[in-house]
């Protein structure tokens, strides 16, 4: 029996009541923000809904979810440090106009300088998802929080611990221009002090423009959300096409696969760099996870030109091995001509000049 299995059966079956919230923040039935709420096609009686049915965690699979974490003897984490480094803000604050730079903080956490703007996305700048969940198992964050320049735009694609965290936004939204967020996930910005006028709050389909040239819309995902036992999709979750006036980028968030990739590329692609969920995958939750193959059929799907694989290396989530995410993510792009971006978590790729794609990771494996 392994602590962090422990740990993990804590966080899925009894959510985190010790944390810094243990229910969705939501607005009153009086705010104006409700209007908008109450007018979409995909909210129901206080719940908002995915395009397609999926399934909720019945009380058999969770049973047999509980035991596998606990007995199953798979390589959850890795037996040695990964190779990582501390962040470079100067590499970030020195973009050009025409330039896009990625750079992995790890998890689903990534700083963009795309066209001269800094943008975030689902930032997790902290140790651990909640007080009693997963820990970074690969090191601290790679960055000093006081170091963080003025950040343009910060998107969040929903309200889960590990891409909506509490302490990053109270330390860093003075510094931030504007937060995109989806439908009623405002309303937990402001309850942790974020000014109204810095939120927009979006739609699935519905488009924002920033600062003269830049669009960010709102796209389905197939997932859920909440923070506690009782407020199951209650927030709306989404995945985001970022568009500058040279670049055009796509993040999945959390999605299982579905038909709204393709309707995506055909809405919006081709995209210039697709950042796509690969990690925390299971049989038993596989609506609401992308295994490896079907998370590089949606980068097929959204006409995307380069996928790096996300979600994975950071936090032991799920059942599989550490490493199966990217074993799998790598054959499937091979088979099918995708040109993989792999970044060690802190580094900083320009796209045009240095993009990086060894395969690293294999050093650290079994399997090769």
């Amino acid at each position: 029996m392994k602590i962090s299995s422990i740990t993990l059966v804590v966080i899925l079956i009894i959510p985190t009541f010790l944390s810094q919230s243990c229910s969705s923040a939501t607005y009153s039935l009086e705010d104006i923000k409700m209007e908008k709420i109450e007018r979409s096609s995909h909210y129901k009686e206080g719940k908002f809904l995915n395009l397609n049915k999926t399934p909720g965690f019945e009380f058999g699979n969770m049973a047999k979810t509980f035991w596998e974490f606990m007995f199953n003897n798979n390589e959850k984490k890795p037996e040695e440090m990964l190779p990582t480094q501390q962040i470079d803000f100067t590499l970030i604050t020195n973009g050009r106009p025409g330039e896009l730079k990625v750079t992995w903080v790890g998890h689903s956490s990534q700083i963009l300088t795309m066209d001269g703007k800094i943008i975030l996305t689902d930032p997790m700048y902290e140790n651990k998802t909640a007080l009693i969940g997963p820990s970074r198992y690969n090191g601290d964050v790679p960055l000093n929080l006081n170091e963080l320049p003025e950040i343009d735009i910060v998107v969040i694609s929903h309200n889960h611990y590990d891409h909506l965290n509490i302490g990053t936004i109270e330390a860093i939204h003075e510094k931030v221009k504007h937060f995109v967020v989806p439908l009623m996930v405002g309303a937990e910005l402001e309850n942790i002090g974020v000014p109204r006028e810095k939120i927009t709050e979006l739609d699935w389909w519905e488009e924002t423009h920033l600062f003269g040239k830049f669009m960010i819309a709102l796209t389905p995902a197939q997932h859920f959300s909440g923070r506690g036992l009782f407020d199951r999709d209650e927030t709306l979750w989404g995945s985001y096409v970022i568009q500058g006036p040279y670049h055009k980028v796509f993040f999945s968030g959390d999605s299982g696969y579905f038909d709204g990739f393709k309707k995506i590329g055909l809405k919006y692609g081709p995209f210039d760099y697709t950042l796509m969920e690969c990690g925390a995958y299971n049989e038993t939750w596989h609506t609401i996870h992308m295994f490896p193959e079907e998370s590089v059929q949606a980068h097929i799907d959204l006409n995307g030109k380069i996928m790096q694989p996300m979600h994975w290396g950071t936090f032991d989530l799920a059942l599989h091995d550490w490493y199966d995410p990217m074993i799998r993510a790598a054959k499937a792009a091979d088979s099918l001509g995708v040109t993989l971006s792999t970044p060690i978590v802190g580094e900083t790729i320009t796209i045009d000049e240095n993009l990086k794609t060894d395969r690293w990771w294999e050093v650290y494996t079994s399997e090769k």
